[in-house]
């Protein structure tokens, strides 16, 4: 009898042990979409609802920007330590840089030519026209914080304004590392000991990803009853309809198409959007990279092939500069902007809008969460235009904005990571049943 039972437990255990290795993050983040879509149906008229969505995904998504401080800290500098020990500066730095500034030039280009094709104003709201350069304050508060965090000391400060920190943490951490080659017998310890740790945030990072979907369901559930509370978008679908078809066009036509001459066709890209599903949602979700970058690092190690040390610093490198999704969408909204208060563009003026924003979009990252409205306003600054305060209706869709920009941003960063991988030569193909 006892055996019997014992053998039934361990049918049991295996079932489940197998069940949990095929509940894949592409299946759990979809369907937290889903069970999030009908939450917010059900309680859409409930202010309490609300509330308390809104106050659990704000305190959830801080884990995503908590986890991501040690994984610049530890994994980071063993990272830059590993690549110089190697001398493969070179070879993973120029595709670095070179897909970063590919996309950031080419992706605006979709929106110029949309809006080119279907001119259209920003729809009107409560919020345009709002006294004051509302915008313009907290672009200037946003980057006087990250200034002031440079010089950060108190090491507690630093956990306190994590996503303002990013920054100078990145370029100790990147100082430390060059460091840290283990060219001697005394440094050899410390690098293995850096590795150890860096083991450890994988394991973290890989953790937070299997159960990040609890998150994605309260940040999609909160925006959802967001959206649904604001009620432009319901207001006006045909302006969202627009993002929703210029987002659709950048994520599965000029991206994938991007990543095949980068990788000369011999990568599948919508395997790689299919596999990065966690990190994707978690962006449109939070409206913020910042809480993909956990998720981004493990799904390209485990289930793109990765290498660590090639996951981590192309991970980090385009959450601060890779922000071709953010320079698109404030294309759209700066054209849009212009219009609604009466503006005329041709062909030159709308070049010069999505010059503008590419070029403000390397700065985006000054406040992570905000990126579109801040490359809009920036851009706008740029080509000296006045709006008087209009360009405060951003905010009124700003859940949807920066969701769709940090999307896309999150898309550049999951196929970067795989053009890095596949320039060096590192890249390996993963089985269907090792995949998180």
């Amino acid at each position: 009898m006892v055996k019997r039972s014992t053998a039934i437990v361990l049918l049991t255990s295996n079932k489940s042990k197998h069940y949990n290795q095929n509940m894949k993050t592409w299946f759990t983040y979809i369907a937290s979409v889903l069970f999030a879509a009908a939450t917010a149906f059900l309680f859409a008229d409930y202010e309490i609802a609300s509330t308390t969505f809104s106050y659990a995904s704000t305190y959830l998504l801080r884990i995503g920007t908590l986890v991501t401080i040690p994984l610049v800290v530890f994994s980071l500098s063993s990272a830059i330590a590993s690549i110089r020990k190697d001398k493969l500066g070179e070879k993973v730095f120029f595709p670095l840089i070179t897909w970063t500034f590919v996309t950031s030039l080419l992706l605006p280009i979709v929106p110029a030519v949309f809006f080119y094709l279907y001119p259209s104003a920003f729809p009107v709201t409560s919020s345009a026209g709002s006294s004051g350069d509302i915008v313009g304050y907290y672009i200037n508060y946003a980057i006087d914080a990250n200034l002031n965090a440079l010089g950060v000391i108190n090491p507690f400060n630093v956990m306190a304004t994590a996503s303002s920190i990013i920054l100078p943490l990145v370029i100790l951490s990147w100082i430390f590392g060059l460091f840290l080659n283990p060219s001697s017998d005394t440094i050899r310890p410390a690098y293995a000991v850096m590795n150890s740790f860096s083991e450890i945030m994988h394991k973290i990072a890989r953790f937070y990803t299997v159960y990040g979907y609890i998150i994605a369901y309260f940040a999609f559930t909160d925006l959802f009853l967001s959206i649904y509370v604001e009620k432009t978008a319901l207001v006006v679908p045909g302006f969202i309809v627009m993002l929703l078809i210029i987002t659709a066009i950048i994520l599965f036509v000029l991206l994938p198409l991007l990543f095949a001459i980068f990788t000369k066709f011999k990568k599948n890209p919508y395997k790689v959007l299919a596999l990065s599903i966690s990190s994707l949602f978690m962006s449109l979700s939070s409206g913020n990279t910042l809480n993909a970058v956990a998720t981004n690092i493990a799904t390209s190690r485990l289930s793109l092939g990765v290498q660590k040390r090639n996951a981590v610093t192309s991970t980090f490198f385009y959450t601060l500069f890779a922000k071709g999704g953010s320079a698109a969408i404030g294309t759209f909204l700066t054209l849009t902007l212009i219009t609604a208060m009466g503006g005329i563009l041709d062909q030159s003026t709308i070049i010069f809008v999505a010059l503008a924003t590419t070029a403000s979009s390397f700065i985006s990252f000054s406040s992570f969460g905000m990126e579109s409205i801040i490359t809009t306003y920036v851009a706008l600054k740029l080509l000296n235009v006045d709006l008087y305060g209009a360009e405060s209706a951003l905010l009124s869709i700003s859940m949807i904005t920066n969701g769709l920009s940090s999307l896309i941003d999150s898309a550049i960063m999951a196929m970067g990571t795989k053009v890095v991988s596949v320039k060096t030569k590192t890249d390996i193909e993963v089985p269907y049943k090792d995949y998180i």
